[in-house]
């Protein structure tokens, strides 16, 4: 589940600015139904940034901890750490981390659900 008191507000500024750029210019470019383009960019925005954030939430629960341990063990020239203090490190960094594609896709998609039926 999202965890609201992790969000930071730079990251997730950084992250609205960049995937708003292109609705907002295609809107900005359009002749005629600006509104319908713009709606239907962040609809698609949306979804894309959803499926990503899915696959982050997969990294952040550690469905790939394994994979990543035996990539790192396979490239390293020291010693080899065992897997349960790989499994430490990957959990401390992991802690306070944010699912932001997740976060702004459910966004999109609402606010693209609320121009479809109430503006539109």
């Amino acid at each position: 589940m999202l965890k609201f008191k992790n969000i930071r507000l730079r990251p997730l500024l950084i992250h609205l600015i960049v995937t708003l750029l292109y609705p907002v210019f295609r809107a900005f470019i359009a002749e005629n139904n600006k509104l319908l383009l713009f709606t239907d960019a962040i609809t698609i925005i949306g979804l894309v940034m959803i499926a990503g954030g899915v696959i982050y939430a997969l990294f952040l629960h550690g469905d790939f901890d394994i994979s990543g341990y035996l990539l790192k063990r396979g490239l390293q020239k020291e010693p080899k750490r065992n897997y349960i203090a790989y499994l430490y490190d990957v959990y401390e960094q992991r802690e306070g981390a944010f699912n932001y594609p997740l976060f702004v896709g459910l966004l999109y998609i609402a606010a693209a659900l609320i121009l479809g039926y109430f503006v539109i």
